[in-house]
């Protein structure tokens, strides 16, 4: 199934960043239908980015951008990547998003995991080519931009940590408060997010001054696939793993009481 990209020079600046949450939200009511509901993969990862945009959008308001053009042109351009992959045929999805879809009814991996690896998709592998796409509609990139795209750390750091309590159920908890997974788990996802957002524009910077050459973002496009795909999948295995032998432990541990 294809999904018609969000059209920014369709809709008033206002107006854009609305139309993004129109089109999660019906990404959150589709995946909500899969047989794990609000703990499938998509929709973890969906549920963070739908409170990250909405989060935007409130700051869009209150003025906390330099510029209005920029964020919510980009907003849109990194949604529509991610539009793309989701509804796209899982074969024909890039491979970074592939294994999040594959996996998405693994009831052995957290809704966390899920999470961090939906966060590394869309930044480690959509972000560059979204932040080019979105200078080339506007003509240039410059610094005021990089203080916008940097503003939205502080959001991802906030989403990221509220997740777990969201999703978390009381044996998740007892594992995580038993095992200090709590603060392996939130450095995870505070490190995806800096370290990740700092390459991405560095790799869009690379991209933008190499725009007119041939088949540069083709080139990089592929290459960018195949590492993030490679390291999402294993960021889900292990999670699987770590989950299955804690689960094992706790078992023991607990049997050991009664």
């Amino acid at each position: 199934m294809t999904v018609e990209p969000i059209d920014a020079d369709r809709f008033a600046e206002a107006d854009r960043i609305p139309e993004v949450l129109r089109r999660l939200a019906a990404v959150q009511v589709e995946a909500e239908k899969q047989p794990l509901a609000h703990r499938d993969g998509l929709a973890c990862f969906n549920h963070l980015y739908t409170v990250i945009t909405g989060q935007v959008q409130d700051d869009y308001l209150a003025g906390k951008f330099a510029n209005g053009d920029f964020i919510t042109r980009l907003d849109v351009s990194f949604a529509n990547r991610y539009l793309g992959a989701v509804y796209d045929e899982l074969e024909a999805a890039p491979r970074p998003w592939q294994c999040l879809l594959e996996q998405r009814s693994d009831r052995w991996i957290s809704p966390l995991a899920f999470a961090v690896v939906g966060v590394s998709a869309h930044v480690n592998f959509d972000l560059a080519f979204a932040v080019v796409e979105t200078g080339t509609q506007m003509g240039q990139l410059n610094p005021v931009d990089h203080d916008d795209y940097q503003h939205l750390n502080a959001i991802f750091f906030r989403e990221m940590h509220k997740l777990r309590h969201y999703y978390e159920d009381g044996t998740e908890r007892w594992i995580e408060r038993a095992f200090g997974l709590t603060t392996i788990e939130n450095l995870l996802g505070d490190a995806v997010v800096v370290v990740s957002r700092y390459f991405a524009w560095n790799k869009a910077k690379r991209l933008w001054h190499r725009r007119t050459d041939a088949g540069v973002d083709a080139s990089a496009e592929h290459t960018t696939a195949k590492s993030v795909g490679s390291l999402n999948r294993s960021l889900l295995m292990s999670d699987r793993a770590v989950r299955q032998g804690f689960s094992m432990l706790s078992g023991r541990i607990r049997g050991g009481r009664s």
